[in-house]
């Protein structure tokens, strides 16, 4: 028996275990998606190599896949990695990030120098003896490349986890910085993007400060910039850098040179020494924070920005001179290596081909919507949703379409399908609520809604939506705080300042709402619809002739868009054609008022108050004829029309007033008379005329009887004639 137990001991110790072959294995079943078989092979390899970072690494990322993030999250502190391994930081980050940690995640980002680590990546600690390396941190190789997409990785994490905790401001700085540590990592620019949080002249200014010349060859360079600016913004018609310190977009001069006035106008009209005597100014020191409404915070929050990208562009390129030189001939020697033919393409094949793409189709499609060329918008999106029917940017592209165009049915489809397939996201309940507040039920779009902002918090559009459910209603304070969040969430998109200014403009606080317009105006110059806003507002100021001005701008804007998009202006613009005839009615432009009436007219034809506005043109041009014809058709579409009948009580009143008029009815009615007398005395004599030939033929019958009867006849004949 003992002399067995050592053949075993010694069969034993000869045999051996490939811990490599183990760990290809693991990664074998990952890549086939078998997470739990992968995990318990994990599990041994790393018992067996001592707890080896790369193998605790596979272990927690096994259950990270398993969706058990606090284990993994454990798994790695337990061991300590996250100080001595980026991988395995990169993880935990992702752990915490997913299991909502999110506190947690920022005091582990805290503790931690990222690049103070990576640099045992580059230099790692070896054994003086064997001169092999002590530790494995890269399981990604150890090459440099691969080591900046770990860090932009970690970056992205820590602008995600950030931005979880609403400090937009380091996430913005921490999604430049792991763009810049990778050209390559679109998530960072996504997030920049899809949340709005640059302006579009920041945008512009990220685009021409990526380094692109260190991480990519000219012609990569090229291809990755064509993919990038298709992301950025669609309604931003021009930008030009007026020098290094300002750069800010270029208005139209006539439409720019309005705006300076009207500011004039308002800083000259509203003063708020009414509100604040100077008598009490020496008794109460007054802040600006005691009297500061919700929405002039909000104006004051834009005026100072928690996030410049000057001085985050200027950390990021300092970090690269750092750190990233070696990359530059790295990817030299990447370039002048051998290539495989098969795989090599020309850039202008390649950027034929990318037009494909779905997200520059998608890309393709934003921009007809901003262009209000919905009917194009609406035929790209059929192409790309065949291919990927459940593309998120096309599918809230798609959503907006259908509510612009009113396509309920179609809407109410779209939404059942992705609450069928996509009950978690928020875009799904998105759909639900814009089609319950497109059917006029607002309690239902409300909730649809407000779950949709709970299940994604940084989804603006869910938010303008919430606001529009109680704006709709008239309920301003309420659709006021939803804007207030989208403006926070949405730092460089320009409608929730439009919609903010528009409640503003409701509640009748017009200084406020052309400050909120003009801020739109600096995000998107040449939005059809800021601008006709804040034509509205310089109306309301009784500044007609600037009114005009923008209204004429706006009007020359979307024909020259309907044109270029070879279709008909859309009936929504009606309003707009009405608000210009009636600001130049005002400045005595009545002609050219009464075409924009006519044109109104014709995008909307039987609108009661268009035919009241022509009556009106035609009275102050004295055709009170006219004027009351319209006026007439305007009561028989709105006979409650209380203004209407007003008007044409008074200018029947006008009418019968002047005596050239009275001459008229009164000649007209005495030729109504004569010609009436006339033609009675005309009937009277052909009556008679008839009578007579009548008497004649039959007095001529009677005497041709009595030549054939007797002569007692003849008696009777002339009885009968007597009578007659």
């Amino acid at each position: 028996m003992a002399g067995d137990n050592e053949n075993s001991n010694t069969d034993t110790s000869n045999d051996h275990i490939d811990l490599a072959q183990y760990r290809k294995l693991v990664k074998q079943f990952i890549d086939m998606r078998r997470y739990s078989t992968a995990l318990f092979w994990a599990e041994k390899v790393a018992v067996l190599s001592g707890q080896e970072p790369r193998d605790v690494y596979y272990q927690a990322q096994c259950m990270f896949l398993l969706g058990e993030f606090h284990r993994a999250a454990h798994t790695i502190q337990h061991y300590h990695l996250q100080k001595s391994s980026l991988p395995c930081f990169n993880l935990l980050l992702e752990s915490l990030y997913a299991a909502k940690e999110y506190n947690e995640a920022a005091n582990i980002i805290q503790a931690v120098d990222v690049e103070a680590m990576s640099t045992s990546i580059v230099h790692p600690p070896q054994d003086a003896a064997s001169g092999f390396n002590l530790e494995s941190n890269s399981v990604f190789g150890g090459e440099e490349s691969n080591r900046n997409e770990l860090l932009a990785s970690i970056y992205l994490m820590k602008g995600k986890v950030y931005e979880a905790l609403d400090n937009r401001g380091m996430a913005m700085d921490f999604y430049v910085q792991a763009l810049h540590k990778s050209i390559y990592c679109f998530e960072a620019l996504e997030a920049l993007v899809q949340h709005e949080m640059l302006m579009a002249w920041e945008e512009f200014e990220l685009m021409h400060h990526l380094p692109l010349a260190q991480q990519s060859s000219e012609s990569d360079a090229k291809f990755i910039l064509k993919l990038y600016e298709s992301r950025l913004k669609k309604y931003y018609e021009l930008i030009s850098a007026r020098n290094a310190e300002e750069i800010s977009p270029i208005v139209n001069p006539d439409v720019l040179k309005y705006i300076k006035e009207f500011t004039v106008r308002v800083q000259q009209t509203c003063s708020t020494d009414s509100q604040f005597p100077k008598s009490n100014l020496h008794k109460v020191p007054v802040t600006p924070a005691h009297f500061m409404s919700p929405a002039q915070k909000v104006l004051e929050d834009l005026k100072a920005p928690t996030f410049s990208l000057q001085t985050s562009l200027s950390r990021a390129s300092s970090m690269i001179d750092a750190t990233q030189r070696s990359l530059f001939d790295a990817s030299n020697r990447r370039a002048s290596g051998d290539q495989d033919l098969d795989t090599v393409m020309s850039l202008n094949d390649c950027l034929t081909r990318v037009q494909r793409s779905t997200d520059l189709l998608a890309a393709e499609a934003e921009k007809c919507f901003y262009d209000c060329d919905y009917k194009q918008c609406l035929k790209i999106l059929n192409d790309l949703l065949k291919i990927d029917p459940f593309h998120n940017n096309a599918l809230t592209i798609q959503i907006a379409c259908l509510v612009e165009n009113g396509d309920f049915n179609r809407l109410f489809y779209v939404a059942h399908k992705l609450v069928d397939r996509y009950p978690d996201k928020a875009i799904s309940w998105y759909a639900v609520g814009c089609y319950y507040d497109m059917i006029g039920k607002s309690d239902p779009a409300r909730r649809y809604l407000s779950k949709a902002t709970s299940l994604d918090r940084l989804y603006g559009p869910a938010w303008l939506a919430y606001g529009h459910s109680f704006a709709n209603e008239n309920e301003h304070e309420q659709a006021m705080a939803a804007y207030f969040k989208a403006t926070q969430l949405m730092r460089g998109c320009h409608l929730p300042l439009l919609y903010i200014g528009v409640e503003c403009g409701l509640t009748k606080n017009l200084e406020l709402a052309e400050k909120f317009f003009l801020q739109a105006m600096t995000i998107a110059p040449m939005d059809v619809y800021v601008l006709h806003e804040l034509g509205v507002i310089k109306y309301e100021y009784e500044y007609y002739d600037g009114a005009a001005t923008i209204f004429q701008c706006t009007v020359d804007i979307i024909k020259q868009r309907a044109k270029t998009n070879n279709e008909e202006i859309s009936a929504r613009w009606e309003p707009l054609f009405i608000n210009l005839g009636h600001s130049l009615r005002r400045i005595g432009k009545y002609e050219e008022a009464l075409y924009n009436f006519q044109y109104a007219l014709l995008l909307k034809p039987q609108s009661a108050p268009t035919y009241t506005s022509m009556g009106f043109i035609h009275a102050l041009l004295g055709n009170l004829d006219e004027a009351i014809e319209y006026f007439h058709k305007s009561l028989a579409l709105n006979r409650d029309c209380i203004v209407t009948s007003t008007i044409l009580k008074n200018c029947i009143e006008d009418l019968m007033d002047d005596n050239t008029t009275i001459n008229e009815i009164c000649s007209k009615a005495l030729r109504d008379v004569t010609e009436s007398i006339t033609a009675s005395t005309r009937q009277m004599l052909n009556a008679d005329k008839l009578n007579g030939i009548k008497m004649n033929l039959k007095f001529e019958e009677e005497e041709e009887l009595s030549n054939s009867n007797s002569n007692s006849d003849s008696n009777m004949v002339v009885d009968m004639s007597l009578d007659t």
